[in-house]
């Protein structure tokens, strides 16, 4: 059974954007397997919004799965989905963010690629309108950094998915919105993509 450990607040502009700090060293919350969709092998996905009346934000990602030696073995672009509505009752009254952050279908992966540890660039759109785009070179805490604090705090498994944080520019999704994510390297070359459709 593979689970995603996520990092959050992981690019400065992305904190700043949702009014939060970023932390002293990486810390994470727990995606279940339930959470994870898998695309096909051209990246076709869906969204699963579960409740078209909550405010539901995107955050494009760069994914890494561990393999057997729980080290980096491969890599793609992914949309965490964020239930902004969930999540600020759960802020309100002390509650576990579970709802908001891991819910069934949350976190939608694109296609796969081998792992490299070069700067790469992802980026998101909602209906043909760019929303996101950055280097992972932004990222606060580094993918040697993340492993370290994960296997210091942590067991984690072959098969497991980091996922390493969004940049700037979240916003709300709604049902019927069509959402392209890329990932490319330095020179422009697509590495992964996710072309997801959303429903309820």
């Amino acid at each position: 059974m593979s689970v995603g450990w996520a990092c959050f607040r992981n690019y400065v502009a992305h904190a700043e954007e949702i009014g939060g700090e970023i932390t002293d060293y990486p810390r994470f919350f727990i995606m279940p397997e339930s959470s994870h969709i898998l695309s096909d092998d051209n990246g076709k996905n869906v969204i699963k919004l579960m409740n078209d009346n909550d405010h539901i934000d995107h955050e494009v990602e760069l994914v890494i799965k561990l393999g057997q030696n729980l080290l980096p073995e491969s890599m793609c672009v992914g949309c965490d989905t964020t239930n902004r509505t969930h999540q600020g009752l759960a802020k309100k009254n002390g509650w576990p963010w579970t709802e908001g952050k891991s819910f069934r279908g949350s976190a939608v992966l694109g296609t796969w690629t081998d792992w490299d540890e070069n700067i790469k660039e992802i980026s998101l759109s909602v209906n043909g309108e760019l929303r996101q785009n950055a280097k992972t070179s932004l990222m606060v805490h580094d993918v040697k950094s993340l492993l370290f604090h994960l296997k210091k705090w942590y067991d984690l498994s072959p098969g497991d998915y980091i996922w390493t944080g969004t940049p700037k520019g979240v916003g709300p999704l709604k049902i019927g919105d069509k959402v392209y994510a890329t990932m490319r390297n330095n020179e422009g070359t697509l590495l992964s993509e996710l072309d997801a459709i959303c429903i309820n």
